[in-house]
């Protein structure tokens, strides 16, 4: 890399030996004043490598019982979070279960009562048709009393 291109180059003068500003003359040198760069104006921002000191072989094998060591915990850790996992499934299928249990004895505690809730009804119904003047007879007839007898 050049340390001045001459777009760098700014107002050159032009010295005599004395050091006075004088004419041009071909013969004589001419001398720029420019400050010098410094080292990081030149180099600017570079990555920088940074030798790593190569492992000797204790290092690798302390390395390696590390790695080993660290398998092992994970593996640990991994089997305890399945274990919970599992547990939680577990627990999750018991409360579905419960919760079946609990729908078939309300289903069957409805069942027991439609029976009653009928007979209800009819009862209801006989006592209207009482009222409105029907007489017994037709009533049987239309509404015949239920049996609520035992087979069992």
């Amino acid at each position: 890399m050049p340390l001045s291109t001459m777009s760098s180059i700014s107002n050159l003068k032009i010295l005599d030996e004395d050091g006075r500003e004088g004419e041009l003359d071909d013969n004589k040198p001419i001398e720029v004043d420019m400050p010098t760069p410094t080292f990081k104006q030149v180099v600017g921002v570079l990555p920088t490598l940074k030798k790593k000191p190569q492992a000797s072989p204790s290092s690798l094998s302390s390395d390696l019982a590390e790695l080993s060591h660290l398998k092992r915990e994970q593996m640990v850790k991994n089997g305890n979070y399945q274990k919970m996992q599992f547990g939680l499934e577990q627990m999750k299928v018991e409360l579905l279960e419960q919760e079946l249990t609990i729908k078939m004895e309300k289903l069957k505690a409805e069942a027991a009562r439609e029976p009653l809730h009928i007979a209800k009804e009819q009862v209801q119904q006989r006592v209207q048709l009482l009222k409105e003047g029907v007489p017994q007879d037709e009533i049987d007839s239309a509404l015949p009393v239920p049996d609520h007898t035992d087979d069992s």
